[in-house]
């Protein structure tokens, strides 16, 4: 008869925490769990008779239990459907790992989508400039930011707002400055919906930079508001933009617009601006 040459290796803590774990720290023979019983962890088969320490050959067992199975094999159907319920599991594990991969492959798949859709409406409202990579670098992190609608307005803003023509097509300068300026109109945008008359004020902000060499943007924003909050309609303040030579006059006629409605018991709109 040959000699068992078979050694028992120790079985380390990490193993041990990963068997009680899939177990649920319940002990396989008889159903006992901690921390009522001491747990041990048992060879499904023996190392005398080959059992090695793979998960799959390890059950949780309490101390009562391991002691009285020695080295014999259970002769009951637990091992075998212990050892079925842990190939199942794996089997699932697998299959939902395959799912998982599916899954992260769709979403970059549609992520590259969603950027070479974005790239291409620019370039579409930009004829005659492709973006490089360091663009492509922008819509990307914009596209984590911002949904895909947003963006897309943004940039037909940005086009009609910004982008300037001569006798060779869209300048480069104003190419540039219109790409710059999609993720601002975009924050106005969303902020525009607490604040119905920021886009308007912009837009009179604008009108006053075009026509004045100096102007203070806050400043003019706060006037714009305090007129606003007296009465003064939007058309009115268009108007005093519109006709604004100087930064003083500029003042003067907020100033105007907000006295007389102070003055005013209900608020109407002014016909006769005071200039």
């Amino acid at each position: 008869m040959s000699k068992n040459t078979n050694k028992r290796q120790e079985i380390t803590k990490t193993i041990r925490f990963e068997v009680f774990k899939r177990d649920q720290f319940k002990c396989q023979y008889c159903g006992a769990s901690a921390p009522d019983v001491l747990l041990q962890v048992d060879h499904i088969n023996p190392v005398a008779k080959g059992g090695g320490n793979d998960v799959i050959n390890l059950i949780t067992a309490c101390f009562a239990c391991n002691s009285g199975k020695r080295d014999k094999l259970l002769s009951d159907k637990t091992v075998v459907l212990k050892q079925k319920q842990q190939l199942e599991q794996l089997q699932e594990r697998r299959e939902q790992l395959d799912m998982m991969l599916q899954w992260h492959e769709g979403l970059k798949i549609l992520s590259d989508d969603i950027y070479k859709s974005l790239k291409a409406h620019w370039e579409d409202n930009t004829k005659g400039y492709a973006l490089n990579e360091n663009g492509m670098l922008k819509i990307k992190k914009w596209a984590k930011a911002y949904s895909f609608d947003e963006i897309l307005k943004a940039m037909d803003s940005a086009a009609e707002q910004y982008l300037v023509y001569d006798e060779n097509g869209i300048t480069s300068e104003s190419h540039e400055k219109a790409f710059g300026k999609i993720i601002s109109i975009i924050k106005v945008n969303r902020d525009s919906k607490e604040d119905p008359d920021l886009k308007d004020f912009f837009y009179i902000r604008a009108i006053i930079r075009n026509r004045l060499q100096n102007y203070d943007p806050d400043l003019t924003m706060d006037w714009l508001r305090a007129a606003r909050s007296w009465g003064a309609s939007i058309t009115e303040l268009k108007k005093i933009a519109s006709r604004t030579r100087d930064w003083n006059s500029f003042h003067d006629n907020i100033v105007e617009i907000i006295e007389k409605y102070k003055r005013q018991p209900e608020s109407e709109e002014i016909d006769d601006l005071p200039f």
